[in-house]
C-alpha cells in the first residue's frame, strides 16, 4: 500500500527481550512518529468498543468482567493452550488494528515507525517500505525476560518458544539488529540504521 511518498513507513519487530523498546525510543528521539500496536490492541478492546463486542460474541460473555470490560486473565487462559482460539482472536482483532494504523500513517506529517511484535502475523508488514528486526541469542533473551517480568526461566523459555525464531525474523527483514552486547552497542546499531534510512539508501 502506498502513502505520502515523502513519508517513510518503517516496521519494527523482533523477539521478546531483544530490545525493541529501546530501539523505538531512539527512533522517536530522531523525529519518527511511533505507532505502538500493543497500545492499539489495548484500546480496541476497551468497554464499549465494537471489537470487544465481536470478541464476546464469539467467545462468550465469560471473557468479560462484572463491569463488561475484557477479563484479560480469562481470555488468556482460554487461548493460551489453544492455537485455534488464539488464531480466531487474532483474526477478529487484526483488521481493527490495521485500520487504526493506516489512519495514523495517513494523518502523519513525519516519518513513521510501526512498533509491532506481531508485524508479520497481522500482515501490517505490507504497509512498510522497510522492516527492522531486533534479535538476540536465546540464553540472553531468557535472562532479560526473567529480570524484566519477574518470572522464572522456564516460563521465559515457553514464551520464546511460542514466538518466531531469530532465523524467521532475519529472513524477512531489511535490517537486523543482533542485540547480544551492551546498551551502547544497541544504541549505535539503531542510529546507524536510522542514518541509512534517512539518506534513502534502501
Amino acid at each position: 500500500m502506498k502513502f505520502n511518498e515523502n513519508i517513510k513507513v518503517i516496521g519494527l519487530t523482533g523477539m521478546s527481550g531483544a530490545g525493541k523498546s529501546t530501539a523505538c525510543k531512539i527512533f522517536e528521539q530522531s523525529g519518527f512518529k511511533i505507532i505502538d500496536c500493543d497500545a492499539v490492541c489495548r484500546e480496541i478492546v476497551k468497554k464499549g468498543k465494537k471489537c470487544l463486542d465481536e470478541i464476546a460474541e464469539y467467545f462468550g460473555q465469560d471473557i468479560l468482567d462484572y463491569e463488561h470490560c475484557l477479563n484479560r486473565a480469562a481470555m488468556g487462559k482460554l487461548i493460551f493452550s489453544d492455537s485455534k482460539k488464539r488464531k480466531l482472536l487474532n483474526s477478529i482483532m487484526y483488521p481493527y488494528v490495521s485500520y487504526i494504523v493506516i489512519c495514523e500513517i495517513i494523518s502523519s506529517e513525519t516519518d513513521v515507525l510501526i512498533d509491532a511484535p506481531t508485524l508479520f502475523e497481522s500482515e501490517i508488514d505490507s504497509l512498510c517500505s522497510c522492516i527492522i528486526s531486533v534479535v538476540a541469542d536465546k540464553d540472553i533473551l531468557v535472562d532479560r525476560i526473567v529480570k524484566r517480568d519477574n518470572i522464572n526461566s522456564e516460563d521465559a523459555e515457553k514464551r520464546l518458544d511460542s514466538q518466531y525464531s531469530a532465523e524467521f525474523f532475519i529472513s524477512r527483514s531489511d535490517h537486523v539488529i543482533k542485540n547480544n552486547g551492551s546498551h551502547q552497542q544497541l544504541v549505535d546499531s539503531v542510529k546507524k540504521i536510522i542514518h541509512i534510512i534517512s539518506d534513502n539508501k534502501e
